[in-house]
């Protein structure tokens, strides 16, 4: 008996020293780095409809996953808290570069250009889709179910976070231009307003014979439109009253703080469909990389 209560307090002790290192490793990287991709939401939806612009057989395969593709859509947000090589995977500081100088690198490219640590200190996303990607054409060639769908997932968030604007700028919250909480307003907040017009279809999925290439010209695209945002956030808030621009909602047990359903939807029609566009296009980008994975891969029968 007395070992019975020895192991049991043993085994208490693990589970309770292994919550409080996730507790703490939690709080020292969301201080660390506070860069939020697109919602959960934004991130299961985005991937399920992924799936939708692919072709028989592929497209009978993902269907039968697709409880698993949104799962697996959300892992990446959920490991960059208990892994630190994880959360700059997910942006690019473009603004810390002369983009030129950068601009269709490679991995092998840029580390030989500038050191690592300052590579990943500003963010991966655009070398780390393509890396992602070699790993799922592998996975298809093996025929292994499991492998392609978890990466097939996570590269599919990769991809999202990609097309995110403030992904690409290091005033990734409005922080510097005292906009704080702009990025989960953009990503978050206005996608579950606005959910039933995110999800037309967006064509079949097409071949890419340059990864990273297309990488590059997704990321420029996305930071195109930094700059505007950010303005036309200003400007509106100039016109609100803080009373009117925010609210305050139930979240479970908890009364949360945010934009109003008012401010938000003026500030979603002063972007002119912005969130919509970049969520299409996530959507049919993901399918493309997921397509040409399986047909680099000689096209391997997924019954």
């Amino acid at each position: 008996m007395i070992n019975n209560n020895n192991n049991f307090l043993k085994i208490f002790l693990i589970i309770l020293g292994a919550i409080l290192l996730s507790h703490h490793l939690f709080s020292r990287n969301l201080t660390k780095n506070n860069k939020q991709p697109w919602g959960f939401y934004a991130h299961k939806k985005i991937n399920s409809l992924a799936i939708f612009t692919l072709k028989s057989p592929m497209n009978l395969f993902f269907r039968r996953h697709l409880k698993e593709i949104e799962d697996f859509a959300v892992l990446p947000d959920q490991r960059r808290y208990i892994m630190d090589e994880e959360a700059s995977r997910h942006y690019i500081d473009l603004d810390r570069y002369s983009i030129d100088s950068i601009k269709n690198s490679n991995w092998t490219q840029i580390s030989q250009k500038i050191h690592t640590d300052t590579v990943k200190k500003h963010g991966i996303v655009v070398w780390h889709i393509p890396l992602v990607y070699k790993k799922l054409v592998y996975s298809f060639i093996k025929k292994d179910t499991v492998q392609i769908i978890k990466l097939a997932a996570e590269l599919g968030h990769y991809v999202a976070d990609a097309h995110v604007p403030l992904h690409t700028s290091s005033n990734y919250d409005g922080q510097k231009t005292n906009q704080n909480g702009l990025h989960s307003f953009w990503e978050s907040r206005i996608p579950e307003i606005y959910q039933t017009e995110l999800e037309d279809w967006c064509g079949p999925a097409e071949y890419i014979p340059n990864v990273q290439q297309n990488v590059w010209n997704w990321v420029l695209s996305s930071h195109q439109y930094v700059d505007i945002l950010l303005l036309e956030e200003k400007k509106l808030s100039e016109k609100f009253k803080p009373s009117e621009k925010y609210s305050f909602e139930q979240k479970g047990n908890t009364l949360v703080k945010n934009y109003s359903l008012k401010y938000a939807k003026a500030y979603h029609k002063a972007l002119n469909s912005q969130v919509e566009n970049r969520f299409r296009l996530s959507i049919k980008h993901i399918g493309d990389l997921w397509y040409s994975a399986w047909i680099e891969a000689g096209q391997p029968n997924l019954e």
